[in-house]
C-alpha cells in the first residue's frame, strides 16, 4: 500500500544530481553534518563527480603568534575569513600528541596541513646529543594524521604539500634537495599511496634557487615554486616532467597562487613599486600570461608608498571568485579586495604579535571523508 502523502519523504524522490546541486548552495558546516545522515549521503558527497560541483570555499586562515609574556610563548590560531562567529577549526592540534608550542606549520593544500616538530635524541646520561625533524600531514577537520618517514637527504631543503582530492585521495610531499649554495640538485617526493620517499635528480639545470618565503601552488599535478631569477619551476609528482615558466618581464617582487583552475602571479610593477599586478597563466606551452587586474596600494590601504612583502602580504586568492586576501600593517589586519567591484573590506585585526606563515584553509570534500586522512 502506498504511504499517505503526509508520511512520504520528498527527498527520496530527488536524483543524486539534484541533491548535489542543492548541497553546493549550502554552507560548508552544513554539508559536513549531512555526511552523518546516512551512508548514501556520505557516499554522495564524497563521490568524485559530485565533488567537482560542491563549493571549494576558503573558510579561514591559520597563523601563529609569539608573546613572551605568556606560557607557552608560541600559539597557533585560526580565524574565519568572514570575520564573525567561532573559529570553524580548532587550531590546538592536540590530536598530534605533541605540545602545541612545538608544532610548526609549513604548508596547506585543499584541506590538509603539512607540519613538523623537533625530535630530540638523548644519550645514556640523558643529555641531548642530536635532533631531527618529524614531518606529518594532518586533516584539522577530522583530526586524522599521517607521520612521514625520515627523509633520505636530511631536512635542509624546502618542503611542500600537494593534494587534489578531485583527482585522487592520495597526497604528496616534496622536499627540494639543495647544495651548499642553496641551489636545487634534486627532489624527494613522498607518496601516501606507497608510504615512501623517492629521489629524483633535478632536470632544471644547476642554477635554480627557490624563493623560499613564498607559497607553492599545486595545480594540474605539478608543484610550482617561484625562483630568485624571476621565474617559476614546476615538477610533477612522479619526478618525470620538469618545467620552467618565465614570468612577465618587468615584474618585481611577487607571489603565486591558484584560483578557478589557473595559476596566478601577483607582483609589483618594476616602474611603480606601489602598484600590484595580477596575472593569469593562459597557456603552459607558450607561457602566455594575461594581465587580469591592477590596483595601487593607495587604493587598497589608503596610504602611500607601501611596499609588497614589507608593509603588506598577499596570503590567498579565493579558489572560486575574484577575491584577494591581504595582511596589512603593524596590527596584521586581515583584509579582502574584490577585483570586480574594486572594493576593500576589513575582516579583523589579528594582532601585533601574530605572523605567518598564513595558510589558507580550503576544505575539500574527499579531504573530509575517510578515504585518506
Amino acid at each position: 500500500m502506498e504511504a499517505p502523502p503526509s508520511k512520504r519523504n520528498p527527498v527520496a524522490s530527488f536524483t543524486d544530481e539534484i541533491l548535489a546541486e542543492i548541497l553546493r548552495r549550502l554552507p560548508i558546516r552544513s554539508v559536513c553534518q549531512f555526511k552523518c545522515v546516512s551512508r548514501s549521503w556520505r557516499d554522495l558527497i564524497s563521490y568524485s563527480v559530485h565533488r567537482e560541483k560542491l563549493p571549494q570555499t576558503l573558510v579561514g586562515v591559520f597563523y601563529h603568534s609569539f608573546n613572551s609574556d605568556r606560557c607557552p610563548m608560541t600559539a597557533h590560531h585560526f580565524t574565519n575569513v568572514s570575520g564573525i562567529g567561532l573559529p570553524w577549526i580548532d587550531p590546538s592540534f592536540s590530536f598530534l600528541g605533541v605540545p602545541n608550542n612545538r608544532v610548526s606549520l609549513l604548508d596547506s593544500c585543499n584541506g590538509l596541513l603539512l607540519c613538523y616538530w623537533h625530535v630530540y635524541h638523548k644519550g645514556h646520561e640523558g643529555d641531548i646529543i642530536s635532533s631531527s625533524l618529524q614531518y606529518a600531514v594532518c586533516n584539522p577537520a577530522t583530526h586524522k594524521w599521517v607521520m612521514l618517514p625520515d627523509l633520505h637527504h636530511g631536512w635542509e631543503g624546502e618542503v611542500r604539500l600537494g593534494f587534489d582530492p578531485i583527482v585522487s585521495s592520495h597526497f604528496h610531499v616534496i622536499s627540494y634537495v639543495l647544495d651548499e649554495g642553496g641551489y636545487v640538485t634534486g627532489v624527494e617526493i613522498y607518496s601516501s599511496k606507497t608510504a615512501a620517499w623517492t629521489f629524483k635528480e633535478s632536470e632544471w639545470g644547476d642554477d635554480v634557487m627557490l624563493h623560499d618565503r613564498t607559497r607553492s601552488v599545486f595545480l594540474h599535478g605539478f608543484i610550482h615554486m617561484l625562483t630568485f631569477d624571476d621565474g617559476i619551476v614546476a615538477v610533477d609528482m612522479d619526478g618525470e616532467t620538469w618545467k620552467t615558466i618565465p614570468i612577465p618581464s618587468g615584474g618585481g617582487s611577487g607571489c603565486i597562487h591558484q584560483s578557478q583552475g589557473r595559476l596566478y602571479l601577483l607582483n609589483t610593477d618594476s616602474e611603480n613599486a606601489f602598484k600590484l599586478s595580477i596575472w593569469i597563466l593562459e597557456d603552459y606551452d607558450t607561457h602566455k600570461w594575461t594581465l587580469k587586474h591592477t590596483v595601487c596600494t593607495a587604493k587598497l590601504f589608503r596610504k602611500n608608498n607601501l611596499r609588497f612583502d614589507r608593509h603588506y602580504k598577499v596570503i590567498a586568492v579565493h579558489p572560486e571568485c575574484n577575491l584577494i586576501f591581504f595582511v596589512f600593517g603593524s596590527d596584521n589586519t586581515l583584509m579582502a579586495y574584490e577585483m570586480d567591484r574594486k572594493e576593500v573590506r576589513v575582516i579583523r585585526k589579528l594582532g601585533h604579535d601574530c605572523s605567518g606563515p598564513y595558510l589558507p584553509c580550503v576544505p575539500m570534500w574527499s579531504a573530509l571523508a575517510d578515504e585518506q586522512i
